[in-house]
């Protein structure tokens, strides 16, 4: 090889750069620079795919990280949540009124029904549990799989039936511990009941497995009484054997709810009640208030119900889950009269002394057609009665007078006052809705209906269109008639009139202070006269409730005989305190005695009446 000779370049031979370069200029291309729009969308794009990136990124680790952690985790390891026990209800001194029972309850992994194809076999393993495929479908459809993998088939099964599901050997279907919430008939209509929870439910993070509260002190002090479930989760490896188990967290007990209820007195007044209900019924209602503050000391509704056997009371025609006391709008019949006599002596429609002549019967001339007058009766001819008499005998004439007036008969009338025109339709039912028998009482229970107070429009018509007559006031006066009230709410109102007028707003929760709904105190004078005539019907002989008058205590009372079903059935009544005077006594009660289909009040309410009290004398005063 030689140096520094120059080589001679043919004229065949043409370079990559020439190529290209005469190309480009052949085809008309000319080179120019990108502008700054190009690279402005290109910077963007840059920066923009990234945060977008970022953002997804944060969101699925933190927002979604720990539900998506769960549901990827459930594909290879199942996590078991160990429910938590719900607080305990107890009474006044410590006892409880509902239990958590241990239990055994089926379930299925979803993501194992699809992992182990056992789709076709899930029908088999719950018809051993007696569900039917249109069952199986409405549990599955409602599973939320969001909240997570494990969808609840029955609970509280049998052990013959979790012997059956584990005998199927399904990998996707097991039998897990459980507890369930038992409450017994007598205290069920305070305590309510639980169930599954619904859509709502499960969208305030509530799981699937979970029972809520669905009536009553479960359903108000839900957030209360519910624990935090605590959970396990079991590893297994790529074939699905199991292999270690490891508790994530332990569940924690929900918080002890007290209530002012006195579970021997409830328990002693169920069976008394029930025992009573053999020879009439079905239903019934006893209560017993604390006059000086509205504690419910006793809250029976019969028939009842326990938790176990929710579903038979949603179809028995005699309603074990309707809650009478507080749902139930029955006449008051004459235990009205107490507040129709506040009202008349309080207007001075009538004073205390004054008397009217009950001869059996009331007759208001027609006068469309004179030979046949209207025709009020009375359960018996009293003859002439004062407010205590009238109390005591419960006369219902008496009552017709100072509630609609006399304005055909003041021959019945002895006195000064105005009776003719007597308190008027008007002015009974603001007396009723002065003692709150037109509204809820406020208790903290679910299903608690207002009172029904008839009453004339400014055109003197009823509801349906009829004319209000003096026969509508006359029925109203003596708690008859298109009046309904709830026994919880009649009650407090007597309660009121034997305290002097404060009408305490019932509670059933512990430590909470008296609330006066209505203060009638203004009234006190009349009051300590109804309160005498109720006295009356203990002391005297011919007093409704003259079978008191053996109690080791003084006692004041009012029966009442209501006639239901177009005069068909009797529903007896009894509304009474002692010991007198209540505001003088520390441990004074007022109870009401309701028994339905019944006879008179005094065969079949007072001597229910009569075994509680001596009970509560033997057990609480003694």
């Amino acid at each position: 090889m030689r140096f520094g000779r120059k080589r001679k370049i043919s004229e065949s031979e043409i370079t990559f750069d020439e190529i290209t370069t005469d190309g480009k200029a052949s085809l008309g291309y000319k080179e120019r620079p990108l502008g700054k729009k190009s690279f402005l969308i290109t910077f963007l794009f840059i920066i923009i795919l990234p945060v977008i990136a970022l953002f997804r990124i944060g969101y699925f680790a933190i927002v979604k990280g720990a539900e998506l952690s769960a549901r990827a985790s459930s594909n290879v390891n199942s996590v078991v949540v160990v429910p938590a026990p719900r607080g305990i209800i107890v009474d006044r001194y410590g006892k409880p009124l509902v239990e958590n029972i241990p239990s055994l309850s089926a379930y299925a992994r979803a993501g194992d029904i699809v992992r182990y194809n056992e789709k076709e076999k899930i029908p088999e393993a719950a018809s051993l549990l007696g569900i039917d495929k249109n069952g199986l479908d409405e549990i599955l459809a409602k599973a939320d799989l969001s909240k997570g993998d494990t969808i609840t088939i029955k609970k509280d099964i049998s052990t013959s039936e979790a012997i059956a599901i584990e005998a199927l050997g399904l990998k996707s279907v097991f039998v897990g511990s459980d507890l369930k919430r038992f409450v017994s008939p007598e205290f069920a209509h305070v305590v309510g009941y639980v169930g599954a929870p619904g859509k709502e439910d499960m969208q305030k993070g509530i799981l699937p497995t979970d029972v809520v509260g669905k009536t009553h002190l479960e359903a108000l002090f839900d957030s209360v009484l519910r624990g935090k479930n605590g959970a396990v989760i079991s590893y297994r490896d790529s074939k699905g054997k199991f292999y270690e188990e490891q508790k994530i967290s332990d569940p924690v007990i929900g918080s002890e709810l007290k209530t002012t209820i006195d579970a021997d007195l409830q328990k002693y007044f169920y069976k008394r009640l029930s025992e009573n209900l053999v020879n009439a019924g079905p239903g019934g209602v006893g209560i017993v208030f604390d006059p000086k503050n509205g504690e419910v000391l006793a809250l029976v509704s019969e028939p009842s119900f326990s938790s176990a056997d929710i579903s038979k009371g949603l179809i028995d025609p005699d309603k074990p889950l309707f809650n009478r006391a507080i749902s139930g709008l029955y006449p008051p019949a004459s235990t009205i009269k107490t507040i129709v006599a506040s009202a008349a002596l309080n207007e001075r429609v009538i004073d205390p002394d004054e008397e009217i002549l009950s001869t059996g019967k009331l007759s208001i001339p027609n006068k469309y057609n004179p030979d046949q007058p209207t025709v009020f009766v009375d359960w018996k001819a009293h003859g002439w009665v004062d407010v205590y008499a009238a109390l005591a005998r419960s006369s219902n004439i008496y009552f017709y007078g100072v509630g609609g007036g006399l304005p055909y008969n003041l021959d019945l009338f002895r006195g000064v006052s105005d009776i003719k025109q007597g308190l008027g339709a008007a002015r009974l039912k603001e007396y009723y809705l002065r003692f709150g028998l037109g509204e809820k009482t406020g208790v903290e229970l679910t299903g608690e209906v207002a009172g029904r107070i008839p009453n004339p429009d400014e055109k003197g018509l009823k509801p349906d269109g009829t004319t209000w007559t003096i026969g509508d006031t006359y029925h109203i006066s003596i708690g008859q008639g298109d009046m309904g009230v709830t026994p919880l709410g009649l009650i407090s109102a007597v309660s009121s009139i034997a305290n002097g007028g404060k009408l305490f707003e019932p509670h059933i929760i512990a430590g909470k202070n008296p609330k006066v709904r209505k203060d009638n105190s203004d009234m006190s004078k009349a009051l300590s006269e109804v309160v005498l005539g109720m006295r009356y019907g203990v002391i005297k002989s011919y007093g409704t409730s003259n079978m008191l008058n053996t109690l080791p205590f003084d006692t004041i009372g009012k029966t009442g005989s209501a006639q239901v079903m177009n005069n068909q059935k009797t529903n007896a009544l009894f509304v009474g305190c002692g010991p007198t005077p209540v505001m003088e006594s520390e441990k004074s009660i007022c109870m009401l005695v309701l028994v339905e289909n019944a006879k008179e009040g005094g065969l079949n309410a007072v001597p229910v009446a009569y075994d509680v009290f001596k009970w509560y004398y033997e057990n609480r005063l003694k």
